[in-house]
């Protein structure tokens, strides 16, 4: 489908503009899709203050949007299907590596390239990226898969067991995701911090048993409390961005042989002490994305989440802009101080 489309650019400083640009490139095996709806992550609010150069692709991976041009050959997909767009692995994967034989897609080695993001009108990624979405699910629902997806892949890969008492430092959108991912597999309790007002309401919504303030020890002394003295089985930390207080707090949090999960993405660089999770034999579990485990991809078990009715998600949507106006949509959501937990750009 040749011609041009509307898609929101960084011009370098940090605004994002609206340009005409080419469609985007239609590489082998590629689905075309209409993009629907595009949540704003934590990420690309990191990635725009980072950026020195405009973009020449669009960015946005939390997609959802209608299929709208089909590849040749086998496919489940047809035109028309509502899906929910993994953008960053399984969409670009070859298939054919060590890592794509095995469901690990986020480390293909010969991954298609970036045609761009859903801060557009639209995308092409392959059909291996592109996850049906039920009927009782909207496009808010969509686009909440993938932030659904990174804290269910983070409490498979650490192997969480019900019963489990586990710990969130922070209540932005993944530790949300985590909170009610965690309640949902079964944790007997759960425990956050939250540094806002709304988002300790949020938390409580998704399910959290406890939640603290971010300071002076009362995430710790929570998840010990909850735990007869010991502390949580598995820690995440979500907060990530450019600090590192979080994470210290996390593996404080760890009872002894426990697992504290790096989710949260630290930008900067930072002194770590590890003789003590050492001494404690804590196990310090890095996740990135979300792929296939035990013959299941964490995107099926999201929406599978999603669908059951059980988990308030979408209530963590507190704003949606158009894509015209994705300027006012990003300052919303660098703003916390407007009441904003996630902001979706529609289209």
């Amino acid at each position: 489908m040749p011609g041009t489309m509307k898609a929101a650019l960084d011009d370098g400083t940090g605004r994002y503009e609206l340009h005409e640009v080419d469609m985007p490139a239609m590489f082998e095996g590629a689905a075309l899709i209409k993009v629907r709806q595009t949540g704003i992550c934590g990420s690309d609010l990191h990635m725009t203050d980072a950026r020195e150069e405009a973009q020449t692709l669009p960015s946005g991976h939390e997609v959802a949007g209608e299929v709208v041009e089909v590849p040749s050959g086998e496919t489940d997909l047809q035109v028309g299907d509502r899906v929910a767009l993994e953008t960053i692995g399984a969409g670009r994967s070859c298939m054919r590596c060590h890592y794509c034989k095995y469901g690990q897609y986020r480390h293909c080695m010969d991954l298609a390239p970036d045609t761009g993001g859903g801060f557009a009108e639209y995308m092409t990624r392959t059909p291996n990226g592109l996850f049906k979405l039920p009927d009782s699910l909207d496009w808010v629902d969509g686009a909440l898969v993938e932030p659904m997806a990174v804290s269910v892949h983070a409490l498979r890969y650490a192997g969480m067991k019900p019963g489990d008492v586990i710990g969130v430092t922070g209540s932005a959108t993944i530790g949300l995701s985590a909170i009610g991912a965690a309640h949902a597999f079964g944790a007997k309790k759960v425990i956050a911090s939250a540094k806002y007002p709304h988002q300790a309401e949020a938390a409580k919504k998704m399910g959290a048993d406890v939640v603290t303030t971010t300071g002076g020890g009362a995430f710790e002394d929570a998840c010990r409390e909850a735990s007869g003295g010991v502390g949580a089985d598995i820690v995440l930390e979500s907060v990530g961005g450019h600090q590192a207080v979080a994470l210290h707090q996390a593996i404080r949090a760890t009872r002894p042989q426990g697992k504290m999960v790096n989710l949260g993405g630290i930008k900067v660089p930072m002194e770590i002490d590890l003789f003590d999770p050492l001494l404690r034999e804590i196990a310090i579990i890095s996740v990135s994305c979300y792929d296939v485990i035990d013959g299941v991809h964490d995107y099926e078990v999201a929406i599978d989440l999603l669908a059951s009715g059980n988990m308030p998600y979408r209530e963590i949507v507190t704003h949606k802009v158009p894509l015209d106006d994705i300027q006012d949509g990003f300052a919303t959501a660098y703003d916390k101080n407007s009441g904003s937990i996630k902001v979706h750009i529609t289209q």
